[in-house]
């Protein structure tokens, strides 16, 4: 289980790979969570490419914990993991998507680039 502390409330960001997901936790407490699932990526001939992509599927905050930036800072804290690990991101997740649309220097990580005009949908 990776782990690092950030700054939102002092909550300490873990990814258990076991569940498949990153937390935010508040001592024991799990105040966010971001879902996800890997798969090879497949080259255009369906051959694996050797690649993994990691879809960031739903991102979930408590309610009382809402608005101070622990969604951002455990999506931040997943897409540097992503990085370290050399895989590509499948934002699947609303808010996923329009946070990275918001910090493109991590848009090389997209498994394909936006098309124009998508991204933004359902947005809060």
């Amino acid at each position: 289980m990776d782990e690092t502390s950030a700054g939102p409330g002092a909550v300490r960001l873990v990814h258990d790979d076991d569940r498949d997901r990153y937390e935010a936790l508040d001592g024991d407490e799990v105040v966010a969570v971001l879902a996800h699932g890997d798969e090879d990526l497949p080259a255009p001939d369906g051959e694996s490419l050797g690649l993994r992509v990691r879809d960031l599927r739903s991102t979930v905050v408590a309610p009382d914990r809402s608005g101070i930036g622990i969604g951002s800072a455990i999506v931040r804290f997943a897409l540097e993991d992503i990085r370290a690990q050399g895989m590509r991101v499948r934002p699947t997740c609303w808010f996923v998507r329009g946070w990275i649309e918001r910090h493109p220097e991590y848009a090389d990580l997209l498994e394909s680039p936006f098309p124009q005009g998508e991204g933004s949908e359902g947005r809060a």
